[in-house]
């Protein structure tokens, strides 16, 4: 990203055939992009060269795609044309399946842009908690990124501000802008050392997990990695792109030795709370699982 003060109009043009071409082609060819951009093959060669040279194009013997950072500077110049962001800082945080950055707003606000990235696990893993992605067998990256992205937002956009969860603000492509809450992330926060009473914590976080139930949402991979928590107390919750979605009941998830595994609600709920559990049994807390469960779901 550090390389988008360099483009040019002509560069974003073919990045963005390429872009667009890449619905239909697994690698581009020249002659397609040369189609598209209505220019000469010099022309398109020359752009092509610099955009390999600053790292947004990959190539190959079959032609050309677009690398993560050139996906990354794609959604980055939307939100700038929108208006919607005005500066850009340094990374917040290295997930899993993505990065987070410091941002901007017009109005001086701080906020946070998330990118999706799963070419950083395997495919198959994710579409076992995606179902939403399940009946692609064949799709990039990219194009799953996205597709976790505009999910997660949607998420977010049902839950908010009913349940503590990033205020969401705009989705583009793989990425995400959020609102941003100063704080760590639980695992590295000491309860006793912040004053905060461990019970009543736990007892806080159950009832987000509980409305977030009612609006028809399992988070399905909560644990104290993914709860954002303040020196006051507040917290939210954040990594919804795995989520189940309690109107499907149950889902065909992948086969393994040839049988098809499924899971319902019920075991991806149990999963959450049994992790808040594990977590807050440093700080003496004996809750009984399945009372919890009746509790959430009655």
């Amino acid at each position: 990203m550090i390389y988008i003060k360099d483009m040019e109009d002509l560069d974003w043009r073919i990045l963005r055939i390429v872009e667009i071409c890449l619905k239909n082609h697994e690698w581009v060819p020249i002659k397609e992009i040369v189609k598209k951009a209505k220019l000469n093959q010099n022309e398109v060669s020359y752009r092509i060269s610099r955009l390999i040279h600053i790292k947004m194009l990959n190539s190959s013997q079959y032609g050309y795609r677009i690398s993560h950072w050139g996906y990354d500077a794609l959604a980055i110049d939307t939100y700038s044309k929108k208006d919607l962001i005005v500066g850009m800082g340094g990374k917040v945080g290295v997930g899993k399946e993505g990065d987070v950055y410091n941002v901007l707003l017009p109005d001086n606000r701080n906020a946070v842009l998330k990118f999706h990235k799963h070419g950083r696990t395997c495919f198959t893993m994710g579409k076992r908690y995606r179902n939403y992605l399940a009946d692609k067998r064949h799709m990039s990256w990219l194009y799953s990124s996205r597709l976790s992205a505009e999910k997660e937002f949607e998420v977010l956009t049902a839950l908010y501000p009913i349940v503590k969860v990033p205020e969401p603000i705009a989705n583009n492509r793989h990425t995400i802008l959020m609102g941003k809450m100063e704080g760590t992330d639980l695992k590295k926060a000491n309860l006793h050392r912040l004053d905060l009473n461990p019970e009543e914590l736990f007892e806080e976080i159950i009832e987000e997990v509980k409305k977030a139930y009612k609006l028809g949402y399992i988070h399905g991979d909560l644990s104290e990695f993914n709860i954002l928590i303040n020196s006051d107390g507040d917290f939210v919750i954040i990594d919804w792109p795995q989520v189940i979605e309690i109107n499907d009941n149950k889902f065909k998830i992948e086969k393994i030795s040839s049988k098809d595994v499924e899971y319902d609600v019920e075991y991806y709920l149990k999963r959450d709370i049994g992790n808040l559990l594990r977590y807050f049994k440093k700080y003496g807390l004996n809750k009984d699982l399945d009372t919890l469960y009746n509790y959430i779901i009655n």
